[in-house]
């Protein structure tokens, strides 16, 4: 959707009208559903920060502005109902502090080949922990300091656990697909 067109659109919603809003929810949702079921564990978990997020891009879209794109304000406010719904729900376990890792090497070309929906299976494989800190960091691409600020930790910690997803994630395709293997 072009800038022009993202305005137009907020512009419609922000005056009431309702084919807009659907027409906003239906554009954004899909992307957003997979974004919110990377964090969650279960599906209606997924579901409730879905929903909780559309009713705050609602609410507060009056405050987006025009500067950036609208997918990536969306964005934003979802990956945050997430956090507040792992926090709430205390679903969010990190060990603080840098223990030692041992890398796990798998082939790189080997990974490429991988598709989207057997790697995304993957990634829900990972512990809560690992699998938000991964999220954050490899799919939307936060700094370890932004990752520290929004979970409240050091960001060794965020290292430390981003080096232990990578690893559980080697680990898993080197058993669950040896071809991949080194």
């Amino acid at each position: 959707m072009s800038g022009m067109d993202e305005k137009a659109l907020v512009r419609d919603c922000l005056a009431g009208d309702e084919l807009a809003c659907k027409r906003l929810f239906d554009q954004y949702s899909p992307t957003m559903m997979s974004l919110c079921r990377r964090y969650a564990t279960e599906q209606m978990e997924a579901e409730d920060c879905l929903q909780e997020g559309f009713i705050r891009v609602f609410k507060y879209l009056h405050t987006w502005k025009d500067e950036g794109q609208l997918g990536g304000w969306i964005r934003q406010i979802m990956v945050n109902v997430c956090l507040k719904q792992l926090a709430d729900l205390k679903k969010l376990k990190l060990s603080s502090g840098y223990d030692e890792v041992i890398e796990v090497a798998v082939d790189p070309g080997a990974m490429h080949s991988m598709d989207y929906e057997r790697l995304s299976e993957l990634i829900l494989t990972l512990p809560q922990g690992y699998r938000t800190v991964f999220n954050l960091s490899v799919i939307e691409g936060y700094s370890y300091t932004e990752i520290a600020t929004m979970l409240e930790i050091k960001e060794v910690t965020c290292r430390s656990q981003l080096m232990k997803a990578k690893n559980f994630l080697a680990n898993k395709i080197k058993t669950m697909y040896p071809e991949m293997s080194i």
